[in-house]
């Protein structure tokens, strides 16, 4: 198991406020991306994007938010202090899921659906630096900054790539399910978590020698997955029975069934692990589950065809 500095100061940190958090929403249909206080559990304001919006990522050291449009080959900036657009990053190809590298590095990752590649992208200059093949149709990837890792799920490969964030190097390629969509990585870095639509499993792989450690049954078509920051759950949105599982990452058993909207998308945390946002791509809204008595307290209405692939929560 990997250590991580984070988590041994975690003990320091419990006395200071946390920052203020939103929620960043792309709405596909609506071409919008709603900003919603995490505190009133309301919206805010939405920013008008281009076509087509799904994935985004947030640099929250630089008050960035970073929004993919596969349908117009480009990724929207937006500064998220003061909710305008900074401009667009012509990718090309199909720009799915997006990544931001937390580290120093200005780096962004972005999955291109197009032409099985994950593209980087140097957010200051505004041009793509790198493209990095991997599998057929890549759709959700995840970054675990100190290992120097990036996940990528390949949804018509039914594998998991494993690349290095520094360099093109390929560590790993790993079976999953069929037709894997969305990836996570639990905050200690010991394990990764892929969806798989088509057989509706979930496969937990080592993050350190990348071995399968199990696959679990999911409902049906799962597609956003997410682990609580204290590690502690892990949610997965089930498209095909609109519903949201819960497992307890320690015996990895499911310990609860969460009612959501219609065709649930993407779920996110707040950085307590309070509570969970799982946003309703058909529904067009935004459930607020609170994950002490695992109920959902609260439906945000949203803009048409909500998805917000990718951690979507930050300050």
């Amino acid at each position: 198991m990997k250590l991580r500095l984070g988590l041994s100061l975690s003990l320091l940190l419990v006395a200071m406020p946390l920052a203020a958090q939103h929620a960043y929403i792309s709405s596909q249909a609506a071409s919008k991306v709603t900003v919603v206080d995490i505190d009133k559990q309301e919206i805010m304001t939405a920013v008008d994007v281009a076509t087509g919006p799904v994935g985004v990522s947030l640099d929250n050291q630089r008050h960035q938010l970073f929004v993919t449009h596969p349908e117009m080959g480009v990724v929207t900036m937006i500064d998220t202090q003061t909710n305008k657009k900074l401009g667009e990053i012509r990718t090309g190809g199909q720009p799915f899921a997006v990544a931001v590298d937390p580290s120093g590095k200005h780096q962004v990752f972005v999955s291109d659906w197009e032409r099985n590649a994950v593209v980087v992208i140097n957010p200051e200059t505004k041009l793509v630096v790198d493209i990095l093949s991997v599998g057929k149709n890549p759709a959700g990837l995840a970054i675990d900054s100190e290992a120097r890792r990036i996940y990528v799920a390949n949804r018509n490969s039914d594998t998991l790539t494993v690349l290095d964030a520094d360099t093109p190097r390929q560590y790993a390629e790993v079976k999953t399910g069929k037709a894997p969509y969305a990836v996570t990585v639990s905050p200690d870095g010991g394990r990764i978590y892929v969806t798989a639509i088509q057989d509706n499993t979930v496969t937990v792989i080592n993050g350190d020698d990348y071995k399968v450690i199990k696959t679990l049954e999911a409902g049906t078509a799962p597609y956003g997955i997410a682990v609580t920051p204290d590690n502690q759950w892990l949610y997965v949105a089930n498209q095909g029975t609109n519903d949201v599982w819960v497992f307890d990452t320690k015996r990895l058993e499911r310990v609860a069934k969460i009612d959501v909207g219609e065709m649930p998308e993407s779920v996110s945390f707040t950085e307590d692990s309070q509570y969970a946002y799982v946003t309703n791509w058909f529904s067009n809204s935004l459930s607020v589950i609170d994950t002490k008595s695992q109920k959902v307290i609260k439906q945000i209405a949203m803009p048409d065809g909500p998805r917000s692939l990718g951690r979507f929560i930050g300050n």
